[in-house]
């Protein structure tokens, strides 16, 4: 009766320390976070630009129909449209970046790059370039934000769809309601692997 009474007490026991010692425990409650910030096992010295031009088509008149559209998806990796909205400030887009990650390593695709500064301390430099193309004109977007790795499996971040002086002139306003293609460049592909 004993035996079994420890054998009831110590087998959880065992279990929690195997995955804590595995990393389960910190890559289920941390997601690419664990991995990212592991800088004694893990480098992300294999991150790069992504190269090409990834395109969407925003409607206006609709805002929230554009929610979940996809920019990228090579079947690993994605990015969606999260949030769009339309305020004093003009049109705004946020954009969604999954990735995958595991006990071996993690990788996303976003429109940051998320690097290890001094092997303790962390960045996210934005790396993506926006541009809108809109009734025959083009426009340089602005960046609005980026975040750190917020999300188990990525990160998010934003860009105003057009420039300031583009409402200043009258050419856009915030009752816009035609078709605005976004075209993305540079984003880039984070990689966390074994060093």
């Amino acid at each position: 009766m004993k035996v079994k009474k420890v054998l009831f007490i110590m087998a959880p026991v065992v279990a929690v320390i195997f995955l804590w010692l595995s990393g389960l425990i910190g890559l289920w409650t941390g997601g690419m976070a664990y991995i990212a910030n592991n800088t004694k096992e893990f480098t992300d010295r294999n991150g790069h630009v992504v190269q090409g031009e990834y395109t969407i088509a925003i409607d206006l008149s609709n805002l929230e129909s554009n929610i979940g559209k996809e920019l990228y998806n090579d079947g690993t990796h994605r990015i969606y449209v999260s949030w769009i909205d339309k305020n004093s400030g003009g049109y705004s887009i946020g954009f969604r970046s999954s990735g995958h990650y595991s006990l071996t390593g993690a990788s996303l695709i976003s429109g940051g790059h998320h690097a290890t500064v001094n092997g303790n301390s962390f960045t996210t430099n934005m790396t993506a370039k926006m541009a809108a193309q809109y009734n025959s004109k083009n426009y340089a977007s602005s960046v609005s934000g980026v975040s750190g790795l917020n999300y188990k499996d990525g990160d998010d971040f934003s860009f105003y769809i057009f420039p300031t002086e583009s409402y200043e002139i009258h050419e856009i306003s915030l009752n816009e309601t035609g078709i605005v293609h976004l075209i993305v460049t540079e984003l880039f592909k984070n990689i966390w692997s074994k060093k």
